[in-house]
């Protein structure tokens, strides 16, 4: 149905191709919409998922999901504060990974907290 309206609309040339970049900016947009967190509440905010992700409180996609926008949050802050350290450089790791399984995301729960627990 789809190709149909655009063969119609003669946008047939290129817009099916231009489908997927449209798709992950509709994707990205309430991050870019919504305002940035500050570092610190950033950081709760993946605190708080990765101790769901190490108890399972939820389904798997659900705690993708909670740990994917805590990182999505965490790699913006740092991005908004020009910041470049460990915990920055996990979360962005975190955000660009596409397949992002249980083992790996309890790998990245513990560093996280690792990183940011307080001596």
């Amino acid at each position: 149905m789809l190709r149909i309206n655009l063969f119609a609309n003669g946008f047939a040339n290129g817009a099916l191709l231009a489908l997927p970049l449209l798709a992950s900016q509709l994707l990205a947009a309430p991050v870019l919409a919504s305002q940035v967190l500050p570092f610190p509440e950033a950081v709760q905010k993946g605190r708080l998922a990765a101790e769901a992700v190490l108890r399972r409180t939820g389904s798997e996609m659900c705690l993708r999901g909670k740990l994917t926008n805590a990182m999505v949050a965490l790699s913006s802050s740092c991005d908004a504060s020009a910041r470049k350290d460990s915990l920055c450089s996990l979360a962005d790791q975190v955000v660009l990974e596409s397949n992002l399984t249980l083992p790996m995301m309890d790998d990245a729960s513990q560093q996280l907290l690792k990183l940011t627990s307080k001596p």
